[in-house]
C-alpha cells in the first residue's frame, strides 16, 4: 500500500512538468494562414529570426576572399564558432582531400606614362586578379587591344610577342589565343557577364563592376609559368582605349603567387531529433569571392540564424525536439558536396529532404531581382513541394503591401526595406547543390533571389542586400523546414491531406498546358502531341501519387494515403478522357506512324543508374571516350545544345537547362524506357529530345559503368 502511494504521489508530482512539454508544432492546415503550422508556432519563428542579424553575418563574411584556402578557411573557423555560439551540435570542420592551391601576395598593374598611375591591385580589390594567374614581373610592355578577341581580324596584322592583350571579350578564349598560340604574356579583359547571366544584363550596363574569372590550366605548355589575367571595369578599359588611341602605350605588371597544398573543408552540425537515423539536411555554399555578399554570405548566414531561432525555441519550450535530426553544411558549392557524398552518403540515415540555400538577400529593387524557389524535378514527387507552395503563399498574402493589417504575420527587419512582397515558385532549375541532392534521389528545394545585376562581380556587396530580404528567406525555410523535421503521426496525415490539395492544383496547371499544345499543333503533329499531352498527363499525376506517398514514411496511415491516391487514379482517367475529346474534335487521325527502329530500341532500353554513381556527369564521361566514340559524344552535345536553344527561345532560364544530360539522365530509374525518359522529359521541359541522342546517352553512360540496363 506504502508503495503505491508513493508511485501515485510520483506521478501526480510528474503530470505538470509533463504537461508543460510543447506539442508538435504540425497540425491541420491552419484557415488563416493555410500552413500545416499552428499560428502561434508561426508568430513564433517570425519574431524570433533577425534579417539583421543575418546581414551582420554577411557583411563579416564579405570581408574575407573565399575563393582560396587561406580565406576559406578563415571563414570555416568563423562559421564554426557561430555555430556553436547558436547552439548547433557535434559541430565539425571536417578536411577535404588535399589539393594545390592558388594564393597571390602581390598583383599590380600600372601605366608606364607618360604619367604613371596604378589601374588596378590585387591587394585593392582581389577580384582584379584572375584566380590561378603567373608571377610576373615586366616593365613598359607595350599594350595591344583586340577588341572581343573572337574572329580573326581582331587579330590580323599585329605583334603579340611579349606584349599585354587587352580585350572587352571573353578573357580564355583571348589567353588561349593571344598567349597560348601568339606569344603576348597576358591579358587584361572587361568581360563580366556569365552566359547564364545575358538575358538580364550586357558587358558596359555597369561600368564599374569587375567580373570574376579564372586562368584554366593548359594555356602554355607543361611546366611553363601560368599566363597572368587582370580583370578591369568596363571603365577603366574605355580609358585605356582611348589613350591608346593617341600613341602606342606601355604597362608595367608586378604579380607574385604561389601553389602549394592545402583544402577546403565542410561545416557541418545538427539539431538533434528523436530519430537519429532520419535527416533533414540544409546546406550553403561558404566559398566565392571578396565581397560575394549575396553569392553566398547570405545563404551561410541565414542557416546561421536559422539554427540559432530553432535552438532559442527549444530551449525556450515554444518547440520540442525535432522528431528528425536537422543536418546542416557549409561547404564549396559542388565540390564541397559532391565530396560530403563520397564520405557519407552510404551512411545507414534516410534523408527526408534537402533544403538549398543560395542568393537570399538581394534588394529586389537594387538589383532587379525577384525571391524565388525551386519545385523538385518530376522524376522526385515530394511532400516538400506542398509545403513550400503552401509557405511562398502565406507570405505573399501577409507581405503584399507596405503596411499589411496583420502585423504579426508581417516578416520586415528593422533595418531591412519595406519592400512588397511578391515570392515565386519557379519549375525545377539547376545550377546549385540542391542538383546534387535531386540528384542523389534526395528530394531538394532552392530558394534564393535571381536575377542579380551584380552576380559574380565586384558590385556584390553587403549594401546590395536588404535585411528585410534575408528575414523573409530564414522565414521560408524555418516554415518549410518544421513542417519536414516534425511532422509525424497526425501531423504527417494532415500533411497529406495538404499534398493532396495543392497536387490537385498543380495536375489542372499541367493538364492546361497540354491540352492548350494540342489545340495550338498544326494538323500534321496532332497525333505527335496527342501522344505527348497523354505523356503530360500521366507524368502529373504519377508525380503527386509519388508526394503522397512520400508522407507515410513520415507516419501518413497506409490506408489515407492509398484512398488520397485513388483520387488522383479517378481524376487522372477523367483529364485523359477530356485530352482524348480534345484530339478528336481536331478532326484528323489521333494514330501515329509506323515505329522507327531508333523508336524500338528506345522502347526497349531500360537504363538504371549504378548505385554510388548517381553523381556522374556525363561531360566528365565525354572527356574520357575513345576516339571512336568521340562523333556519337559530340552528336549528344548537339542535341543538348539544340534543346538549349530551343528552350531559350521559349522564354526559359538559363539555369532551367543548366548541365541538362545530367537532368535527363535522372529519370533512369530502372523501371522507364529511354522512349519512357524521352516523354517524361516532355512533360519536365516542353520539349521533344531526339530519342536517337538520348539512346547514345544512355548506351555511353552503359559503356562507361555509370548504367546498367535491362535490354
Amino acid at each position: 500500500m506504502r508503495h503505491r502511494l508513493l508511485l501515485s504521489v510520483a506521478v501526480l508530482v510528474s503530470l505538470p512538468a509533463f504537461a508543460q512539454l510543447p506539442v508538435s508544432p504540425v497540425g491541420p492546415v491552419s484557415p488563416t494562414t493555410g500552413l500545416v503550422l499552428r499560428d502561434d508556432v508561426v508568430r513564433a519563428l517570425i519574431s524570433e529570426s533577425s534579417g539583421d542579424r543575418i546581414h551582420d553575418g554577411v557583411q563579416r563574411l564579405s570581408l574575407l576572399a573565399r575563393d582560396n584556402a587561406e580565406g576559406y578557411g578563415q571563414a570555416a573557423e568563423w562559421v564554426a564558432a557561430s555555430a556553436k555560439a547558436a547552439g548547433l551540435q557535434d559541430v565539425r570542420v571536417e578536411p577535404m582531400k588535399e589539393e594545390p592551391q592558388w594564393r597571390a601576395t602581390r598583383g599590380e598593374l600600372w601605366v608606364s606614362g607618360p604619367h604613371r598611375y596604378k589601374v588596378t591591385s590585387h591587394a585593392d580589390q582581389p577580384m582584379a586578379l584572375a584566380l590561378r594567374s603567373g608571377s610576373f614581373e615586366g616593365k613598359a610592355l607595350e599594350l595591344v587591344d583586340v577588341g572581343q578577341g573572337n574572329q580573326d581580324s581582331d587579330y590580323a596584322g599585329k605583334d603579340f610577342q611579349g606584349k599585354v592583350v587587352l580585350t572587352r571579350g571573353h578573357p580564355v578564349a583571348v589567353l588561349r589565343r593571344a598567349v597560348g598560340k601568339l606569344g603576348a604574356v597576358g591579358v587584361l579583359s572587361s568581360y563580366s557577364t556569365p552566359p547564364w547571366n545575358q538575358p538580364h544584363r550586357m558587358d558596359g550596363d555597369f561600368p564599374d563592376q569587375i567580373g570574376w574569372a579564372v586562368v584554366p590550366p593548359g594555356i602554355r605548355p607543361e611546366g611553363q609559368p601560368a599566363p597572368f589575367l587582370f580583370m578591369l571595369t568596363d571603365r577603366q578599359a574605355r580609358e585605356l582605349r582611348a589613350q591608346l588611341l593617341t600613341g602606342p602605350m606601355k604597362v608595367d605588371v608586378s604579380i607574385a603567387t604561389e601553389t602549394k597544398p592545402g583544402h577546403y573543408s565542410v561545416v557541418s552540425g545538427v539539431i538533434p531529433g528523436q530519430r537519429s537515423d532520419e535527416e533533414i539536411v540544409l546546406t550553403a555554399h561558404l566559398d566565392h569571392y571578396k565581397p560575394g555578399a549575396n553569392d553566398n554570405a547570405s545563404g551561410a548566414a541565414t542557416v546561421l540564424e536559422m539554427v540559432r531561432t530553432y535552438t532559442t525555441l527549444i530551449r525556450d519550450g515554444v518547440l520540442p525536439p525535432p522528431v528528425r535530426t536537422v543536418r546542416v553544411l557549409w561547404l564549396p558549392e559542388f565540390e564541397g558536396t559532391r565530396e560530403w557524398f563520397e564520405r557519407h552518403g552510404a551512411e545507414p540515415v534516410r534523408r527526408v529532404a534537402h533544403y538549398n540555400f543560395d542568393m537570399l538577400g538581394a534588394s529586389l529593387t537594387k538589383v532587379h531581382s525577384r525571391f524565388s524557389a525551386s519545385y523538385t524535378p518530376d522524376w522526385l514527387g515530394s511532400f516538400v513541394n506542398a509545403v513550400t507552395e503552401s509557405t511562398v503563399a502565406f507570405m505573399n498574402r501577409f507581405n503584399a503591401v507596405t503596411y499589411p493589417s496583420r502585423k504579426d504575420f508581417r516578416i520586415g527587419s528593422v533595418t531591412g526595406s519595406r519592400e512588397p512582397m511578391d515570392m515565386h515558385l519557379e519549375r525545377y532549375g539547376r545550377g546549385s547543390d540542391h542538383q546534387l541532392f535531386n540528384d542523389h534521389g534526395i528530394p531538394g528545394v532552392a530558394f534564393s533571389t535571381w536575377p542579380d545585376d551584380a552576380y559574380h562581380t565586384s558590385g556584390d556587396r553587403p549594401e546590395n542586400v536588404d535585411p528585410t530580404q534575408l528575414h523573409r528567406a530564414a522565414f521560408a525555410g524555418l516554415a518549410s523546414i518544421t513542417v519536414a523535421a516534425w511532422a509525424e503521426g497526425p501531423g504527417a496525415l494532415e500533411l497529406a491531406r495538404l499534398v493532396s490539395v495543392h497536387g490537385a492544383r498543380r495536375v489542372a496547371e499541367d493538364e492546361f498546358r497540354a491540352r492548350k499544345d494540342l489545340a495550338a499543333a498544326p494538323a500534321e503533329q496532332v497525333a505527335g502531341t496527342y501522344r505527348l499531352a497523354r505523356a503530360v498527363v500521366r507524368a502529373a499525376y504519377a508525380r503527386e501519387r509519388e508526394a503522397l506517398r512520400s508522407c507515410q514514411p513520415l507516419g501518413a496511415p497506409a490506408a489515407s494515403v492509398k484512398t488520397l491516391t485513388k483520387q488522383l487514379d479517378r481524376a487522372e482517367e477523367q483529364a485523359l478522357e477530356r485530352v482524348e475529346a480534345d484530339g478528336k474534335a481536331r478532326g484528323v487521325s489521333l494514330k501515329e506512324p509506323a515505329v522507327t527502329e531508333a523508336e524500338r530500341r528506345a522502347r526497349a532500353f531500360v537504363p538504371r543508374r549504378v548505385k554510388g554513381k548517381e553523381l556522374a556527369s556525363f561531360d566528365e564521361l565525354a572527356g574520357k571516350v575513345a576516339p571512336a566514340d568521340q562523333p556519337r559524344v559530340d552528336a549528344v552535345r548537339a542535341a543538348f545544345r539544340d534543346a538549349a536553344s530551343a528552350l531559350r527561345a521559349q522564354g526559359e532560364g538559363e539555369l532551367r537547362f543548366y548541365q541538362l544530360p545530367d537532368a535527363i539522365v535522372s529519370y533512369a530509374d530502372g523501371r522507364r524506357s529511354v522512349a519512357d525518359i524521352r516523354d517524361a522529359a516532355y512533360a519536365e521541359y516542353g520539349y521533344v529530345f531526339p530519342v536517337e541522342a538520348l539512346v547514345d546517352l544512355f548506351a555511353l553512360l552503359q559503356q562507361g559503368g555509370i548504367m546498367t540496363s535491362t535490354r
